[in-house]
């Protein structure tokens, strides 16, 4: 008897144009009683790699296992090209889906016959491996680098070479579907790219689709096509790297304040994480650094949080009632000086504002809108000996002073430069580091 090729599948032949490659609609799953997963709903189409991301505990890891059959949901369905995934046994759903686990155990049988493992649900009953199917593991073993351990038992192995071997047991398993828990939580840096272009090119030939759970962040925006962002069982966000990873939802989702920028090679999103909500160790990017913001109006809101995630001690110019930079300010504990609601900026607050600026290591001119009122903070800004000017996002600068304030304010570019409000983070950084 020949083992059961994934030519001869059991799905009908593909048609895009009616099916994706999986489909999940309102999936609910409860573990002992406790519900994990509420109502999630994705697709998965072939030739994609699907990242899952999110903070521990958000139910990633019970999703891909209940998709690989393991658990069993409360509510919802799940189908492969319309093939309803609870008609399919369990050598059915295994040829068509695969699942590599989190955790990988360790034991007594060899890293070939771990791989080896693989081919069973092409087997028939009570059927040996043939030629074809030790050929299959044996190039599942040379493409994952292991083969010059494979006559070795797994519980001699490393944990990162066992996570190795389990990857070639997948590729060997040729399955359309691959569900991956953190396939390189335990792997060196060459290794989690390798696995990553490994997967990549694995759905590239085989014209079929991969799952996968990933802590780093940058490493899921380089090689998914799209990303689910889940948070306590729910699906928080969908879409392709640039979509979902936002500062806003790593804000939300894993509580921390980060910048998202392209990288300079792969120009995808590269997140630089500069620290939680509750930072303010040594160890902070600005720790023992004061940014002094001359802002307004919400233009400095919220590049005060960042700063004060950061770790920076950060301080403000005048600000009057009602301004909303100023109940920012208050919020984060901000020191400010107050003014009242649209009243010139007197002597007194002017002293006290440059004082401020004296004390501060960079002083920050963000792209507020300038009347009589304020025109004094532009001339206290330009007091500051290390001064970053930010660009307005849209090119325009709204000046009520009749054009002295972006008189100034070219004059001050003009011996300083300026730079978007994305890169104050990263200049900071660097003028710290020097």
């Amino acid at each position: 008897m020949k083992s059961t090729s994934l030519e001869t599948s059991l799905l009908p032949p593909m048609d895009s144009n009616n099916f994706g490659l999986l489909k999940v609609e309102d999936l609910a799953v409860s573990i002992a009683g406790t519900k994990i997963i509420h109502s999630i709903s994705f697709s998965l189409k072939r030739g994609e790699i699907l990242g899952v991301v999110g903070a521990n505990g958000s139910g990633k890891t019970t999703l891909i296992r209940s998709i690989a059959g393991l658990l069993k949901p409360d509510l919802g369905t799940i189908s492969v090209e319309g093939v309803g995934a609870s008609d399919l046994d369990h050598s059915e759903r295994a040829r068509i889906i695969s699942y590599m686990p989190q955790q990988v155990e360790s034991h007594p049988f060899t890293a070939f016959e771990a791989v080896l493992m693989g081919r069973y649900p092409h087997l028939g009953r009570l059927e040996l491996e043939g030629v074809a199917d030790r050929e299959i593991a044996f190039s599942a073993m040379r493409r994952t680098g292991t083969e010059s351990f494979a006559d070795r038992r797994l519980d001699t192995l490393s944990g990162g070479e066992r996570q190795r071997v389990v990857m070639a047991r997948v590729l060997a398993q040729q399955p359309q579907v691959l569900l991956m828990d953190e396939p390189t939580a335990s792997l060196d840096l060459e290794h989690q790219i390798l696995t990553m272009d490994l997967i990549n090119e694995e759905v590239a030939k085989r014209d079929s689709g991969a799952i996968v759970i990933l802590h780093d962040l940058s490493l899921a925006a380089r090689f998914c096509d799209r990303l689910l962002l889940m948070q306590n069982g729910e699906l928080t966000a969908n879409g392709t790297p640039w979509e979902v990873l936002t500062p806003e939802n790593l804000r939300i989702a894993f509580n921390i304040e980060g910048l998202v920028e392209p990288d300079p090679v792969t120009g995808m999103p590269h997140v630089l994480v500069l620290g939680s909500q509750n930072s303010g160790s040594k160890k902070s990017v600005g720790f023992g650094r004061t940014v002094h913001l001359v802002c307004g109006a919400g233009s400095g809101r919220q590049l005060m949080h960042q700063l004060k995630v950061a770790g920076y001690t950060v301080t403000a110019g005048v600000l009057g009632t009602g301004d909303s930079d100023r109940e920012a300010a208050e919020r984060l504990g901000v020191k400010y000086v107050s003014a009242a609601s649209f009243s010139p900026i007197n002597e007194s607050q002017h002293s006290e504002h440059i004082g401020l600026i004296n004390k501060a290591d960079h002083v920050v001119l963000c792209p507020m809108a300038v009347g009589m009122n304020n025109l004094r903070n532009i001339h206290a800004a330009a007091e500051g000996s290390s001064l970053f000017i930010i660009d307005s996002p849209d090119g325009e600068i709204s000046d009520y002073t009749g054009g002295k304030a972006l008189e100034l304010r070219r004059s001050m570019i003009e011996r300083n430069g300026s730079i978007s409000e994305s890169s104050v983070l990263f200049e900071l950084a660097r003028h710290t580091a020097e």
